[in-house]
């Protein structure tokens, strides 16, 4: 992976952002503690960091309708249980999306095109992009935005890059992806990318600010 202190926007053509973990903070764990508060247990290995299997990962995919996730889930639970109680244990992943990260993207914005890849899903997305305070949607912010439950591909599968190369034109090795998840940039290594890991203690605002021009 290529370190942030060799980053050089004079490299770059384009960006590539991640969406959780590295734009909008979010806690899966807050969500596995939601659905054991109504019932719903042993969750952990089925809902991780960027990650998920099982029903999570077929909704994820868009191989499961919005309607159809609730069902199942409502089905493990006590019949009194309603969808909104089960839409709300599922929004807790989503923490806070901090204003100055939107802030840099339209920086980034005014210079060069800046994407957006996400594994996401049709609850979360409808959430999320009103999460940040006095922004109606933030997908304005971007040139264009890939959902996996759109793409029907996710992270770190080959063909969630190789989608976004199709469909926009860019070039790997002029274009930066920020990430989370090493097992995410490893495969966008793989393919070209220039790459950084974001993380609490290095987060995407630090990274951008410390980059050569």
């Amino acid at each position: 992976m290529q370190k942030t202190k060799e980053l050089s926007a004079s490299t770059i053509d384009a960006y590539l952002f991640d969406l959780g973990g590295v734009i909008v903070d979010i806690s899966p764990a807050a969500a596995i503690s939601a659905f054991s508060k109504l019932g719903l247990s042993n969750l952990e290995e089925q809902i991780t960091h960027g990650h998920h299997n099982g029903l999570f990962k077929q909704y994820e995919l868009g191989a499961v309708s919005t309607q159809d996730f609730i069902r199942q889930i409502k089905d493990l639970l006590p019949h009194t249980t309603t969808d909104e109680q089960i839409i709300d244990a599922w929004n807790q992943m989503l923490v806070e999306l901090p204003l100055e990260r939107l802030q840099i993207i339209e920086s980034l914005k005014e210079q060069v095109p800046v994407y957006l890849l996400s594994n996401t899903n049709e609850l979360h997305r409808s959430t999320f992009v009103r999460m940040a305070y006095g922004i109606e949607n933030i997908e304005a912010y971007f040139t264009k935005t890939f959902y996996s439950f759109e793409i029907k591909h996710s992270k770190p599968d080959k063909g969630a890059f190789e989608y976004v190369i199709a469909n926009t034109g860019i070039k790997p090795e002029r274009t930066l992806f920020l990430d989370d998840s090493q097992l995410n940039l490893d495969v966008a290594d793989e393919l070209g990318f220039q790459t950084v890991l974001v993380s609490k203690n290095d987060p995407m605002t630090d990274i951008l600010g410390k980059m050569s021009t």
